[in-house]
């Protein structure tokens, strides 16, 4: 079996390019874990999909992934086609549960060290489609935070703070506070502008100057 060395990963339940990595995500350094050669269809299926391997790979990799602190992870691997390379966590029934990408020196560094290993077939069952997020982290916490905000002056009967966050977002008065929760939600319901990111910075302002 091959391995790779010294590489940091950041399993999570949902994918996320090494770029969107966020400081309070769990990364570990791994010093070993199980790598293999794959085809292009099956990088595809492990990223888009929820798979099912067999008993036999798990057993292959069982308890082959150290950790910094001289622990075992017990079934990991990194997968890759040569141009793409994926980490993935299964559980004891051969389900894959998380999911990590690797920082662009690693990736690069197993892409070339993979043409050097033969590839093989790994037996799996393809499952339920698993989206992928076409918003970035920072994205999804802003819509987070306006939406909570939001709710919580219009259900508060907060109106003058309703009214102040409305003018600076809009640039306009408006004095029907309906249609002011409803305009602030459906805003954030599309693509945020440099406007919502704005106002996602007034708002955490206001509570750090509490």
């Amino acid at each position: 079996m091959n391995y790779y060395y010294d590489v940091y990963l950041n399993y999570q339940d949902v994918y996320y390019m090494f770029y969107e990595w966020d400081e309070l995500d769990n990364v570990e350094f791994v010093k070993k874990i199980p790598l293999f050669h794959v085809n292009s269809k099956t990088i595809i299926d492990f990223l888009t999909k929820k798979v099912k391997v067999t008993e036999e790979f798990l057993k292959k990799i069982e308890n082959k992934t150290k950790t910094k602190n001289n622990t075992y992870l017990r079934y990991c691997c990194i997968v890759s086609d040569g141009k793409n390379s994926l980490a993935l966590e299964f559980d004891e029934f051969g389900i894959s549960t998380y999911k990590s990408s690797l920082i662009l020196d690693d990736e690069i560094s197993i892409n070339e060290f993979i043409y050097n290993v033969k590839e093989g077939i790994i037996d799996y069952l393809a499952l339920e489609s698993e989206s992928i997020k076409s918003e970035t982290r920072l994205d999804e916490r802003v819509k987070k935070v306006l939406r909570l905000e939001i709710d919580n002056m219009y259900k508060s009967q907060n109106y003058s703070k309703l009214k102040y966050i409305y003018l600076e977002w809009f640039g306009i008065y408006l004095d029907n506070f309906k249609k002011m929760y409803e305009n602030m939600i459906e805003r954030i319901e599309g693509k945020l502008t440099e406007k919502e990111y704005l106002i996602y910075d007034l708002i955490k302002l206001s509570y750090n100057n509490v």
